[in-house]
């Protein structure tokens, strides 16, 4: 007779299939062990991470670093375009996708607002204006008339039919020197647009049929960081170039008055230019404290008036740049007032960018706003809409 024991670490045991011993079932796997996640949702995974991180890192550090500058220059329809395309793709990503979608979802979102997309298209915009309203046409001429002929631009003119003009780069282009010219057609457009008074400094040019009351120009050499450096240059002769970037004429509409500020702020980089010769570098250093030299000098002068104010011109910023945000920030879009989905105005054949812009602030309202086609005239589209005062005097 023999004794069933436990086996002792060491000692032989019976083989299984021997009568009478018992051979212990072997250990299986935990059933609720999960698999990971296949490889394309984490891809897409990997992918909606890293552009929510993209979208957080740019709206910290837009409208303040030129070394971010390059960056801020992609159309902003991206900020919309690749959220939906994650959110698309995010059905593919089993089992993750309802993370991934909502993830997207939040993207879309955040990112809508510096889309430069106009919901208001979508109702019509367009509201009718009052007898008196103020028509106004705002455009970058590209170096005026310069290469083209002058009975043409001035016909161009004259076809918008607007109130008031609020006209950008009022100069020639020295191509030699890289530098702007002084040019001096005022008295010619007194004498083709008799109905008009015209008041012009440095590359801005503004025309009213309503009787300008008073106009200066906004000077932006005290605002900036490095006047030395990044103001006039020594050898230029044309100092009003550099020093004014916004040109404010007060109007008398019916009665009242109506600040008007004529704005184009310097670009951000010079495309011609080398990307690594250290010069571009420097350029954007300095472009950067002027083009906020002259927001502040724009700023200081918004706040301490009091009038029904009207803003437009080109800004060379797009919807996601911060200090288009920082200004327009207590102001109305007058493109709200339009039909367009997208206002663009650049390029002029493929417009995928807005740089120009108007806004309208105080006891204004727009009626309408359309993008106006130069005809081969400009790389930039017109501005035209249709504002008016509201209220009582």
């Amino acid at each position: 007779m023999s004794l069933l024991l436990d086996p002792v670490p060491g000692a032989a045991t019976a083989a299984p299939g021997t009568p009478g011993v018992t051979t212990p079932a072997a250990p299986q796997r935990h059933a609720a062990v999960k698999p990971g996640w296949p490889r394309r949702a984490r891809w897409l995974a990997a992918l909606t991470v890293c552009w929510a991180v993209f979208l957080l890192t740019f709206l910290l550090l837009t409208g303040g670093h030129w070394w971010w500058r390059p960056v801020e220059l992609m159309p902003p329809l991206v900020f919309v375009a690749v959220p939906l395309l994650l959110l698309a793709l995010a059905p593919l990503a089993r089992p993750a996708r309802a993370r991934l979608a909502v993830a997207a979802v939040c993207c879309l979102v955040i990112g809508f607002d510096v889309s430069g997309l106009n919901p208001s298209a979508l109702s019509g915009g367009a509201t009718p204006a009052p007898p008196g309203a103020v028509r106004v046409f705002s455009w970058n001429t590209e170096y005026w008339y310069d290469g083209s002929d002058p009975q043409r631009f001035h016909d161009y003119l004259a076809a918008q039919q607007a109130d008031v003009y609020l006209l950008q780069e009022y100069v020639g282009w020295d191509l030699d020197r890289h530098r702007p010219v002084r040019v001096d057609h005022v008295a010619e457009l007194r004498q083709r647009f008799p109905d008009y008074q015209v008041v012009a400094v440095g590359e801005l040019l503004t025309m009213s049929r309503y009787p300008i009351v008073a106009s200066r120009a906004l000077d932006g050499l005290p605002y900036l960081t490095d006047p030395v450096r990044h103001g006039v240059p020594a050898d230029s002769d044309f100092g009003d170039y550099y020093r004014h970037k916004v040109l404010r004429t007060d109007l008398l509409v019916d009665g009242r008055v109506l600040s008007v500020y004529n704005v184009h702020v310097p670009v951000q980089l010079d495309i011609s230019m080398d990307p690594t010769d250290p010069e571009f570098t420097e350029f954007m250093r300095a472009q950067e404290d002027r083009r906020q030299a002259h927001y502040r000098a724009l700023r200081a002068d918004l706040a301490g008036n009091r009038n029904g104010q009207l803003v437009a011109g080109d800004f060379n910023a797009t919807s996601a740049m911060g200090e288009l945000h920082d200004l327009a920030g207590g102001m109305t879009d007058v493109a709200e007032a339009s039909g367009l989905l997208y206002p663009a105005s650049w390029p002029d054949s493929k417009p995928w960018w807005r740089l120009d812009w108007a806004f309208v602030s105080g006891p204004m309202q727009s009626h309408d706003y359309r993008m106006v086609g130069p005809q081969g005239l400009s790389d930039h589209l017109g501005q035209r809409f249709t504002v008016s005062l509201t209220g009582t005097g």
